[in-house]
């Protein structure tokens, strides 16, 4: 049998060819309804009544929750009308009446047939035919037309594809059956609680055993994700067939370097395997194409990008003996055209373009093409470096803190950490809307503990939107030093093949700029030791990092560690999860010690009040309005708002109702804690900023967005709907950016460009709660690039009001607006009741719609003629039937007009997210 299975040492499959079909409908049933043999069960002509309709990518329970078998677990308390894998949870909280098998088994513990039905084209005779699956969970047999390829102990391991030579069975011209087996993973675990209900309780815990596996771990809980209950078992990736030649191209790897320490001339690199599947030996030619690709194409848009580069065309003889595989080097010693003269490179988010090429690799022989193999990559170059700090000027006593130089450019990195949707339900469309959020935010550097291997189309957006990512290996606290985890995962030699496939899967992507081992703990020694052996010799071109941050005794638990120390990165210690006032995340910066590359930080982030009803039951009511913690109950609970030991929700809960009274509706409450956010969100970022390269060299917050419904961290949520906290997160991470420190007052403008800014204007006034100017100052100044300056302290005291306002702009010498932000303040007591009291003025409103390719677009015109403040106005698009459209991608929002300012907005919402109707605007006061 392992003849015929190819763990897949794979090419980074970005297109697929003519002779490549992907299989997307399917039907699926639990195997014990089943009572014929297998061999039969995967014939083309078994019957299939009574098995439920599947589109692959898909999980067992998201299909079955879209034939309405169970409800979406997402919404409410819905996952607790859901059965669990474990037998003891479900004895425990009652859950095995909602079983819907008529047998009474688990459900989720038996394996599930996938199975379909294709007709393979006539063009396939005669050729070799591969059936690929490039994500399964967690262990299946492969039968294609009553025939097994491959059994559980050899498709086994969530994070790495499945190729196998399917020749001998597959019908050219005929009906042929594919049909997966699917098994649960090895160590479900039990769910320990499994619950958050209790508000400002204690955390859901995890599945502790399913850390054994190499399996997604917060299949199993966590304190931002809900228990899956059949813990993702599926196929969650695609499946393809496709059909080659008897020489087949594998794992070809472009590297790019600028050789002169500039950026006039790049040298490319082209390695690949190519292997003779047949009895015979054959002559034949690699040829390569590399193109430059001047339209981006995204799912709503295209983007033009200018320039011409002369198609690169090699050819090399490779001639291959009976079974044998070469590795091929195309290298600009051979091929001079492989030195390329100012070239169009690629750069991160904010520090230049985007550019990308294409390279098309084809053997060829007897005049026909064996395989082909085409994919997009960018030229570019990552160095690193660190920054070294002493504290409080102690010799003895230094921080370190990670800087990556892209193309000679040093990168000031800003970002945070991603989910996947906690079923794993995802569309092209969708993962490009999450790219374009995070790109739109000013965002440059992204990672994930929970997607160790996402589909190639996450990072198809990473590359055309210059997100950089953090490859993550084994996700976070699945192994600690020094407790009975250390160990995990079970199988050292299954967690490397993982590792193998991932990196050769995806190094050809320019977004990729650092390995990194695990998040916040470390393998132990063997494993630490042989995934360090296997990163160096797939891909010497970027740093590995063995562990983002570490808490425990180095010296005593892991001193192998101490070989790649410093890493400098770090979350350990504070500012942690949960709500502080603005000033303190400026203090722990000049602290110094863990901060110089803080990699997760955040704060609890309610979505607007549209999406908390879409999935808290409980949202509209006021049946509890006394209640000291009204609107929050145990919906909200599980949703998120949980703590211990004020570690998540309870000080920003408190926080609202301090600043702002007590809500009168879940509505009130929400819009209060827009400001709360705003500020928070804002502050963390602007604290790195204030101290940039002196101190710090990124930050990164925990986290950018949701795996499910969620009141916590994030800056918007799983609807795709951004709160306040994203639109002023996104203000700090501008490039150019005009700034009061919260700790003393003292304006700051941050150039994290690489250009001068010359002789630009900074206007910055105090505004009391009457709009009368209590102070201001303007000022001329030349910041150099890649810095900040601070310039002037405003005033903490005067003749203020109760509330009061900083209004700071910073213009070019041309009078252009380059940056604008607003702070609210109290000049007494700890409240902010003025705002949920004002009465806003009508904005005079101009607007104007058009269509570009599959876009509405439009230019917004706010004006305030009135002598009053209009505070906080948040702007969304409504479709036909009157529901709030996301995603949006605002120009800003959450905006602030004062008497006879003048803004315009534009915005830009697919056509098909609009139902194909010009969407209606509102403005909500």
């Amino acid at each position: 049998m392992r003849n015929i299975l190819f763990i897949l040492l794979l090419c980074n499959v970005m297109l697929l060819k003519a002779q490549s079909l992907e299989l997307e409908h399917w039907r699926i049933i639990n195997s014990s309804e089943i009572a014929d043999a297998d061999a039969k069960v995967s014939q083309p002509s078994y019957p299939t009544t009574g098995w439920y309709q599947a589109t692959v990518p898909t999980t067992v329970l998201n299909a079955l929750v879209k034939e309405n078998v169970y409800p979406d677990p997402r919404i409410g308390l819905n996952n607790y009308l859901i059965p669990d894998v474990s037998d003891e949870f479900n004895a425990r909280m009652d859950l095995a009446k909602y079983n819907y098998l008529k047998s009474g088994r688990n459900p989720w513990q038996d394996p599930y047939w996938y199975r379909t039905e294709i007709t393979l084209p006539k063009s396939y005779k005669g050729k070799k035919v591969w059936l690929t699956l490039y994500g399964i969970n967690y262990r299946a047999d492969v039968w294609v037309n009553g025939r097994l390829l491959a059994d559980k102990n050899d498709i086994v391991g969530m994070f790495r594809r499945f190729k196998l030579d399917i020749t001998d069975y597959a019908l050219p011209g005929a009906n042929n059956c594919v049909a997966v087996k699917i098994y649960q993973v090895d160590h479900p675990g039990v769910p320990t609680p499994g619950t958050q209900l209790k508000v400002f309780g204690p955390v859901r815990g995890h599945s502790y055993d399913i850390f054994k596996d190499e399996t997604l771990k917060i299949s199993g809980g966590w304190d931002c994700a809900p228990v899956v209950r059949d813990r993702n078992m599926g196929i969650y990736q695609k499946v393809t067939i496709e059909a080659t030649d008897e020489v087949v191209i594998e794992n070809p790897f472009i590297v790019t370097t600028l050789p002169k320490q500039d950026t006039s001339l790049a040298d490319v690199n082209i390695k690949l395997e190519v292997k003779n599947t047949s009895g015979k030996a054959i002559e034949g030619k690699v040829n390569a194409l590399i193109t430059l690709v001047n339209d981006v194409k995204f799912p709503t848009y295209t983007k033009h990008m200018e320039g011409y580069l002369k198609p690169i065309k090699i050819t090399k003889k490779v001639s291959l003996g009976a079974g044998e595989k070469k590795v091929v080097e195309l290298t600009s010693e051979d091929f001079p055209s492989l030195l390329i003269k100012n070239p169009y490179l690629w750069y991160p988010n904010g520090y230049g373009e985007q550019y990308l090429h294409h390279i098309k690799l084809s053997y060829n022989t007897g005049g026909k093409v064996s395989d082909t193999k085409e994919f997009d990559f960018g030229i570019r170059e990552v160095e690193v470096g660190l920054n070294r700090v002493e504290v409080d000027g102690d010799k003895a006593e230094v921080e370190y803190g990670r800087v990556y130089y892209v193309n000679g450019k040093r990168v000031f990195c800003k970002g945070g950490w991603i989910q996947p949707d906690i079923l794993l339900e995802e569309s092209d469309k969708r993962i490009y809307d999450e790219a374009r959020l995070m790109a739109e935010a000013n965002i440059n550097l992204i990672g994930s503990e929970d997607m160790p291997s996402p589909s190639e189309t996450w990072f198809e957006s990473f590359d055309k939107y210059g997100l950089m990512w953090w490859h993550v290996f084994y996700q976070c606290y699945r192994m600690t030093p020094g407790t009975e985890t250390e160990n995990n995962p079970l199988d050292h030699n299954l967690a490397i093949a993982c590792v193998e496939d991932m990196m050769l899967r995806y190094r050809n992507h320019p977004s990729i700029i650092s390995w990194v081992g695990v998040n916040e703990v470390l393998m132990n020694e063997n494993l630490y030791r042989l995934t360090k052996e296997k990163v160096k010799s797939l891909d010497t071109t970027r740093i590995y990092i063995p562990t983002t941050s570490y808490h425990w005794d180095v010296d005593a638990l892991t001193p192998y560690l101490k070989e790649d120390l410093p890493t400098g990165t770090t979350d350990d210690g504070a500012p942690d999860y949960n709500w502080a006032p603005s000033s303190y995340f400026f203090d722990k910066v000049r602290e110094v010690y863990l901060q110089m590359f803080r990699n997760e930080l955040g704060m609890p982030s309610v979505p607007m009040y549209n999406s908390l009803r879409k999935f808290i039951p409980t949202a509209e009511s006021t049946a509890n309005v006394n209640s000291p913690i009204f609107p929050l109950d145990s919906i909200w609970a599980e949703h998120g708002a949980w703590d211990v030991s004020n570690y998540c929700y309870r000080s920003y809960d408190n926080a609202i109702r301090t600043m702002f009274g007590d809500p009168k509706t879940a509505k009130e409450y929400a819009d209060n804690a827009q400001f709360l956010s705003a500020d928070g969100y804002r502050a963390m970022f602007e604290a790195a900023n204030h101290r940039m390269w002196d101190i710090t060299s990124g930050v990164m917050i925990w986290k950018i967005n949701s795996c499910w419904p969620d009141v916590c961290w994030q800056i918007y949520d799983w609807y795709l709907a951004p709160n306040a906290s994203y639109y002023f997160a996104r203000k700090a991470m501008e490039p150019v950016h005009v700034q009061l420190n919260a700790n003393d007052f003292k304006i700051s403008v941050i150039n994290a460009s690489h250009r001068v800014l010359d002789d630009v204007k900074v206007t910055a006034k105090v505004i009391n709660n009457d709009m009368r100017v209590a102070w201001q100052h303007s000022q001329q100044l030349t910041v150099s690039p890649d810095c900040y300056k601070e310039i002037i302290t405003v005033p903490q005291h005067g003749k203020y009001s109760y509330n009061y306002f900083v209004k700071l702009e910073l213009h070019d010498k041309a009078g252009k607006l380059l940056s604008e932000n607003l702070y609210w303040f109290y000049s007494q007591h700890m409240d902010f009741f003025w705002f949920t009291s004002m009465e806003k003025p009508e904005l005079k409103k101009e607007v104007k719609v058009s269509k570009e390719e599959g876009e509405y677009v439009f230019s917004i015109c706010l004006k305030n003629e009135s002598a009053r403040l209009s505070h906080f106005n948040h702007l969304t698009l409504q479709d036909a039937r009157g529901e709030e459209i996301n995603p949006v991608f605002w120009s800003d929002n959450f905006i602030t007009l004062f008497p006879g300012d003048e803004k315009v907005i534009t915005a830009r919402v697919a056509v098909s997210d609009a139902g194909g109707v010009a969407p209606t605007f509102v403005l909500s006061r």
